[in-house]
């Protein structure tokens, strides 16, 4: 049996879902489905949960059956049989509204005809099609079309309207890529204005992905900081590594970071090649031109110009926030989508404990010996209002691997953890908005970057990537 989770549009989606059995030669009393409709919030939950895409999507269909066989026959799925109702469990479909109406408007159709067109993509997708390929995606939608024919739902004449209308408003995914110690988080930042991913001249600062959210009127665009592409050597440098390439997963486009003093390397010829011939939209930053001549950029320049199939090159410091506009003007050409996913207020997609984290772990990179902070962690133990609410408590570990780093991270008399505890109290209050009390302890943990136990707990678990 088929079921309608919704009073408003339940006969509108009955007839698709109908419409479609009835095109497969399927009873709809054989199968078992289950149709939701749900706000962007939730179906951005459920795209980021199951699907480790943090995006709203229009339709998610949670298929049931590895393999669906014509002509239909129960017989053929006996270890999927329902016991309530003796059908087949085929799947559930959820169909976000709001995004469902933002597209009748766009394709100039009724929303009846938008929510019955998704329902039967969402049918055909239990039913096992695809269209991950022309051919399949043809057929499927050649299909589609033939349901909604059927119950009636025929293709408007505004449908052909898309490339008619524009939107005022545009957002999209952007993945800011390069090696290590390229400026990636210090532009992140003068983008957004905030201090959403820590900073260092210390390469593979940055562990997470993290987003960081640009808005103005006309358009929001979400960048995802990753770690600098380079070659794991434990545990935790294989996860940075998984970070950076999760990090690509439904894009519009990827923005390659190059460190103008060190100049165009061979391998960062070899990586924007990579993402060129993967099909993303690539455009090249050259950073830190504030440090180098400008004959030094024009040649640096002329060798990115050589690369094929780049949208575009841009020179800027990140630090002086020179020529970040630019670099926000090509992005925009780019930016298909016409929904917000954050609030307008929103800078970053992280909460205040793991930027808690992040921060007392930039300070430690700043200012311990160069042996010490590629094996740091930082574990938030406590992160709580006082009943007052005008005070925050944490209490944070800085996890070392090895017993002779933790006499250096301490510091004579305490004086090192007193110094790192100051300097990230400080950045915290400001970023609060409010007092906060910050205790530091130093802890061992012999080689927790081999050690996933301890990454999960602080916070690099790699079934997030899966």
């Amino acid at each position: 049996m088929i079921e309608i989770f919704t009073e408003k549009y339940r006969d509108v989606l009955s007839a698709a879902a109908e419409g479609v059995c009835k095109k497969l030669g399927v009873s709809p009393d054989d199968i078992d489905v289950e149709i939701n409709m749900v706000d962007a919030e939730e179906i951005r939950s459920l795209n980021k949960e199951q699907r480790n895409i943090d995006k709203v999507t229009d339709v998610l269909s949670f298929q049931n059956l590895a393999d669906v066989h014509f002509p239909f026959s129960k017989d053929d799925y006996t270890d999927d049989i329902n016991p309530e109702n003796g059908s087949v469990f085929l799947g559930e479909i959820f169909i976000c509204e709001e995004r469902a109406d933002e597209q009748a408007e766009e394709y100039d159709h009724t929303l009846e005809r938008e929510l019955s067109f998704l329902c039967c993509h969402g049918m055909l997708h239990l039913f096992g099609y695809d269209h991950d390929t022309e051919e399949k995606e043809k057929a499927m939608n050649d299909l589609c079309e033939e349901a909604l024919s059927s119950i009636g739902q025929t293709r408007d004449k505004g449908y052909e309207k898309k490339e008619e209308k524009k939107s005022d408003f545009h957002s999209g995914f952007v993945a800011l890529m390069g090696r290590p110690n390229a400026g990636k988080s210090t532009l992140l930042n003068s983008i957004v204005g905030e201090k959403v991913s820590i900073v260092s001249w210390k390469p593979q600062t940055t562990r997470n992905k993290i987003k960081g959210i640009y808005n103005e009127p006309d358009c929001q665009i979400v960048f995802i900081d990753t770690p600098g592409l380079h070659k794991p050597r434990n545990s935790l440098g294989d996860y940075m590594m998984k970070t950076a390439a999760s990090a690509t997963e439904d894009i519009d486009c990827i923005v390659y970071l190059v460190d103008g003093e060190k100049g165009l390397s061979a391998e960062d010829v070899n990586n924007i090649n990579n993402y060129v011939s993967d099909g993303f939209k690539v455009i090249v930053a050259v950073n830190k031109v504030d440090h180098i001549t400008k004959e030094r950029v024009m040649a640096i320049l002329t060798q990115i110009n050589e690369i094929k199939g780049l949208v575009a090159v841009v020179p800027l410091s990140a630090l002086r926030k020179k020529n970040i506009e630019p670099l926000i003007e090509e992005i925009k050409k780019l930016l298909v989508d016409t929904i917000k996913y954050y609030d307008e207020d929103s800078y970053t997609d992280k909460n205040m404990r793991f930027i808690a984290a992040e921060i007392i772990r930039e300070k430690a990179l700043r200012l311990l010996d160069q042996e010490v902070p590629y094996g740091i962690g930082v574990d938030i133990r406590e992160y709580a209002y006082r009943e007052s609410g005008d005070i925050i408590d944490i209490s944070a570990d800085i996890i070392c691997e090895k017993q002779a780093h933790k006499p250096i991270i301490l510091g004579k008399g305490g004086s090192m953890i007193k110094k790192i505890a100051t300097y990230a109290r400080q950045d915290l209050e400001e970023i609060a908005g409010t007092k906060i009390f910050l205790t530091l302890f130093v802890r061992v943990k012999d080689d927790w970057r081999e050690d996933e136990s301890v990454m999960r707990s602080i916070g690099y678990n790699k079934k997030d990537l899966s």
